[in-house]
């Protein structure tokens, strides 16, 4: 079992750090001196991994070395890191079809990591998985935590340990949307959730060019469910316009997460159809 968890995402190979503390490249945090800590980091992306002797748990961070500049940005990371990877894990653990919404928070640095809990069978014994991101020093980060539920006690003191103690030193001179940033939260595409989504015109000179075809428009939704930013992302370039300020005028079911509204980084589609 222990081995099958470890072979889950990436094959932990490097000798151990020195216990109870690593830092480097600008991430730190504290961990138990009886867990072994592997760095298998890249040129792109710090990852660590902590793991006991004797109990399945496997916890990880992985760190991305970019800075996230622009919620565009975060969103486009959640497609192509996030969700792959949740999607990699729920089918090792037997689950069918999309994991649910993101709904699962755990506090770090004062602001709060969001992300799935997964519950499953990995080679016949129950298993939970929790995948959670945050944005610290403008670096997105995951923070992995697999184990047997047998096991879920054994690696409890490690994984707080690690989310009270958790920092990532940021740019020198961070930009001023940096904090703005932090606090949004992925929410993939938000079509089903406007109560207000006004058709968008219908470009004279769009029509004159016979453009058509779906837009495609990055939104940040704030805690009251309106719009604050639109950004067209795909798209007709003649229609894009007209899609972003359809998208500037809808309205969206506020999102909580922990009990505290939150902002929302995610896409609406506007299909255009010449008559």
């Amino acid at each position: 079992m222990k081995t099958t968890l470890l072979l889950l995402v990436v094959l932990l190979t490097l000798p151990q750090g020195d216990g109870g503390r690593y830092s480097k490249d600008g991430l730190a945090f504290d961990h138990p001196a009886e867990w072994k800590l592997a760095d298998t980091s890249t040129p792109e992306l710090q990852r660590v991994a902590l793991t006991r002797a004797g109990a399945s748990n496997l916890i990880m961070v992985f760190a991305q070395r970019e800075l996230i500049k622009t919620a565009a940005q975060l969103y486009e990371s959640r497609n192509s890191v996030t969700m792959p990877y949740v999607l990699n894990i729920a089918k090792r653990l037997g689950l069918s079809g999309p994991p649910p919404e993101q709904s699962q928070c755990v506090p770090v640095g004062g602001l709060n990591a969001v992300g799935f809990r997964l519950s499953g069978t990995l080679e016949g014994v129950p298993t939970t998985a929790e995948v959670y991101t945050i944005v610290l020093g403008q670096r997105l980060l995951h923070l992995v935590h697999v184990r047997a539920d047998k096991d879920d006690a054994a690696g409890a003191a490690a994984w707080k340990t690690l989310l009270d103690t958790l920092k990532v030193e940021g740019p020198a001179q961070p930009p001023p949307e940096g904090e703005h940033i932090a606090r949004i939260v992925s929410g993939g595409v938000l079509n089903g959730r406007a109560v207000k989504k006004p058709r968008p015109d219908y470009p004279s000179l769009a029509k004159g060019a016979r453009a058509s075809g779906v837009v495609v428009v990055q939104i940040v939704v704030d805690e009251k469910g309106e719009v604050a930013e639109a950004q067209a992302v795909s798209g007709h370039p003649l229609l894009q316009p007209a899609g972003v300020e359809a998208a500037r005028r809808a309205k969206f079911t506020p999102t909580t997460l922990c009990g505290k509204p939150v902002k929302v980084s995610g896409v609406v589609t506007y299909n255009f159809v010449l008559q």
